[in-house]
């Protein structure tokens, strides 16, 4: 009987879930709107909004629509190229499961699960049962604003199974015409999403745009050197972190992120945070755009940044692409390529196989050398 009632409530819930997610609501919702265009990239300068997005629950796809319709306004109104949402954009889609009320009420988002869905139930196993109709409104959505405002959207990112039911972190990128120009898989997990049972992918992607090259490697992807200086050598001049960070806001620890990559890999660099409290997180964040330091004012690598830390609001800031361009030339790196050679694979390749209590570890000797 239990393997009956639980096949039931399975049909039951992607039944609904079907019904909630038709493409149809989110046209329905944004038909009649207005819809101002955003300006043709002429010369040499881009505008972006960065949207600073709060975190909440959404129960239906015309009120998810009208929430991202109405910032995505905003940004074009004051003349955004490319509108930019942050890491989780699609979590907000967890409002359509029912009794998802229990996770509004502070505790953590593993305790509320089992007080709704039982023990057995997991984290992973809840974003997959929403992830069909969440992905439908996701993506009917930014088409939609993308193709409505000619402009090109970020649209922070949602978790999605892959077809082997590995569940991503998955970024989208669409441009003036509505359609999907790529994807972008997250690379690096926070701690939080390997508990949760979540996959991360091995490659990093860039697009040619006419607003310049874009890559925008997910969150923690830009604690680590290694993607950002890839998405670089592969010729990237504006590097986003779509962010959602579970913690207080720490301007340092922020810096470590993406102010820090393009320093090192001469680029322009857009954080977008989402901000908000949500199912017992506490996420905090300080949008900003930022530039190697000798191309900004202050020389502190800062272009611009957002007022608050835990409000919603849209920041934002024209890039040079010239002027950039320029400073790269002027500053072209001297990589020595036969100390890389020498050591990172063999390193790196150590460090694969090297594993202590199930986890890998950092050691000072390979074979014997340092």
């Amino acid at each position: 009987m239990s393997k009956l009632k639980d096949w039931l409530m399975g049909k039951a819930l992607s039944t609904m879930l079907w019904w909630k997610s038709r493409p149809s609501l989110v046209r329905r919702a944004l038909a009649g709107r207005d819809f101002p265009r955003a300006p043709r990239p002429t010369g040499d300068t881009r505008r972006v909004g960065v949207v600073q997005l709060e975190l909440h629950f959404i129960t239906s796809a015309a009120g998810y629509a009208e929430k991202m319709y109405e910032l995505t306004r905003q940004a074009v109104e004051d003349g955004a190229q490319l509108v930019i949402f942050p890491e989780d954009t699609g979590t907000h889609l967890l409002g359509l499961l029912p009794g998802v009320e229990e996770l509004a009420k502070g505790t953590s988002m593993d305790e509320a699960i089992a007080q709704v869905a039982g023990q057995d139930i997991q984290v992973a196993d809840v974003f997959k049962a929403v992830a069909p109709g969440a992905r439908r409104i996701y993506e009917a959505t930014f088409s939609t604003l993308a193709q409505g405002f000619g402009v090109h959207i970020v649209a922070g990112s949602i978790l999605l199974p892959d077809k082997r039911g590995d569940l991503y972190n998955v970024g989208y990128f669409y441009g003036p015409d509505g359609r999907l120009i790529g994807t972008q898989k997250k690379t690096h997990l926070f701690i939080i999403e390997q508990e949760w049972g979540l996959a991360c992918h091995d490659e990093i992607q860039v697009f040619d745009t006419p607003l310049g090259v874009i890559a925008f490697p997910i969150c923690m992807d830009h604690t680590f050197f290694e993607p950002i200086r890839v998405a670089w050598l592969q010729g990237a001049e504006v590097i986003i972190d779509p962010s959602a960070n579970p913690a207080p806001y720490d301007y340092w620890e922020q810096m470590r992120g993406v102010w820090g990559r393009v320093q090192e890999s001469p680029a322009y660099g857009i954080l977008c945070c989402m901000v908000g409290d949500f199912a017992g997180f506490t996420l905090r964040g300080r949008s900003g755009v930022y530039a190697p330091l000798e191309m900004t004012p202050n020389g502190d690598g800062v272009i611009a940044q957002a007022e608050t830390v835990d409000r919603e609001e849209i920041l934002l800031a024209d890039l040079d692409l010239a002027a950039l361009r320029r400073f790269r030339q002027e500053q072209e790196p001297d990589f020595n390529l036969a100390l890389y050679a020498r050591y990172l694979p063999r390193i790196y390749e150590a460090y694969r196989r090297m594993e202590v209590e199930g986890r890998r570890v950092v050691h000072t000797q390979v074979n014997g050398e340092l």
